[in-house]
């Protein structure tokens, strides 16, 4: 049996992409990360607490405190849209043929075969399943798009190939 699936990148994809290297192969990182980032937003509000009257460091701290809970709100997002301004020409799109021992993405830019052994994460969301190919590395597939069979007769395809397991994500 050999499965199809035709891809767009657009933001919402990058976005799934970057939560899954976030929940997948970074997730102890990004769990430190944040818990840092707690912390500082708890420092800055008793910040905030010690200098009231005075105008100047309370606007700073909720600037910061402002800046530090979007980032932590959106940082998927964030992390899609440089991505996308990073992406060669040419990789909006993504053809992707699996045959028994590889597969094989076609975009306007390149063709490339990839080994199953290769992949170090499966991630599936209500749309998406991503590949993840190392720590800034990952592949989306739109489940819309799978063509060659079920998607579970995929999900087990890919399972098998690759010895790791499906990992939702949300989303």
């Amino acid at each position: 049996m050999e499965f199809t699936c035709h891809t767009t990148y657009n933001q919402k994809a990058l976005t799934v992409m970057a939560r899954a290297v976030r929940k997948t192969v970074r997730a102890e990182r990004s769990r430190t990360v944040r818990y840092y980032g707690w912390i500082i937003a708890g420092l800055l509000a008793v910040s905030l607490w010690l200098s009231w009257g005075t105008p100047w460091q309370m606007v700073l701290s909720c600037v910061v405190i402002t800046a530090l809970l979007l980032v932590h709100w959106k940082e998927d997002a964030i992390n899609g849209y440089f991505a996308k301004r990073k992406a060669l020409p040419g990789t909006d799109f993504a053809d992707t043929r699996f045959c028994p021992d590889h597969y094989l993405v076609k975009t306007a830019a390149a063709e490339s075969k990839w080994q199953y052994d290769k992949i170090l994460a499966l991630a599936e969301t209500r749309e998406y399943i991503v590949l993840v190919l190392g720590m800034h590395h990952t592949m989306a597939l739109e489940k819309a798009a799978l063509k060659g069979g079920s998607l579970p007769q995929f999900c087990r395809f890919l399972e098998e190939k690759t010895g790791h397991k499906m990992q939702n994500i949300g989303g």
